[in-house]
């Protein structure tokens, strides 16, 4: 198996090339074209086998539909033969990364998610009621296990080191790892949240690694939504 990012940083899109018998998993509607030789298995966004896998796969796949924002199938490429392809990109303008999983674990926006090997696990975590306020959704998404792991953002991606304390705007979080830990608050006073444009940010302490986007989509729609017509 073998992935590749092209266009980057504006109009990323990931090259996957599988051999006999490799399977990649990726977001509904995230495929731009495909070779002849690959098969492809629309699944729930879960996991399971069997009877009682099904139904649990269901439910977790309408669980990251209408709680995360997320499709609720995945589609799984599979390779007839070796060096099949296919091409995969966001349904939105922007970065596209490869992260290479192997002992450790990665929680993304929920948005963030494009695609995987299978042997990466993703379930949904709860962020707590304080994220509702947040404009981006109460639920993130842990990525772990083993494997090639794509995520992508609106803008382009800014991969920070942080070691002591950091504040992102909610919106510009694309996910984050290590020993990392976040609290929801307010820019600054009440003044700054109703004058200045900032609302609520994350405020991360510990050590590890921050994923940004270098723009906002609940910002593009604030300003898009006053232009249309009424």
């Amino acid at each position: 198996m073998k992935v590749d990012v092209e266009a980057r940083p504006s109009y990323g899109m990931a090259v996957v090339t599988l051999d006999k018998g490799e399977t990649f998993i990726s977001e509904s509607g995230a495929m731009v074209a495909m070779s002849s030789g690959l098969s492809v298995d629309t699944k729930f966004n879960g996991t399971g086998t069997g009877f009682f896998g099904f139904l649990r796969a269901m439910m977790a796949g309408m669980a990251r539909k209408f709680l995360a924002g997320e499709s609720m199938f995945v589609n799984h490429f599979t390779a007839t033969k070796d060096g099949e392809q296919v091409m995969l990109a966001p349904a939105l303008v922007g970065d596209v990364e490869k992260i290479r999983m192997k002992d450790r674990a990665i929680t993304v926006q929920a948005t963030s998610y494009l695609a995987s090997a299978p042997g990466v696990t993703v379930s949904l975590v709860w962020g707590g009621f304080s994220m509702l306020f947040g404009g981006e959704g109460a639920f993130f998404l842990k990525c772990e296990g083993k494997g090639p792991l794509l995520i992508n953002s609106y803008g382009a991606i800014e991969k920070l080191e942080v070691d002591g304390g950091y504040i992102v705007d909610t919106g510009h979080v694309v996910g984050w790892e290590g020993d990392l830990t976040y609290k929801i608050k307010k820019a600054g006073g009440w003044k700054s949240a109703l004058l200045s444009g900032e609302g609520l940010v994350l405020e991360f302490s510990g050590k590890g690694t921050l994923w940004l986007q270098t723009r906002n989509l609940s910002s593009l729609i604030g300003w898009l939504t006053p232009q249309l017509p009424h």
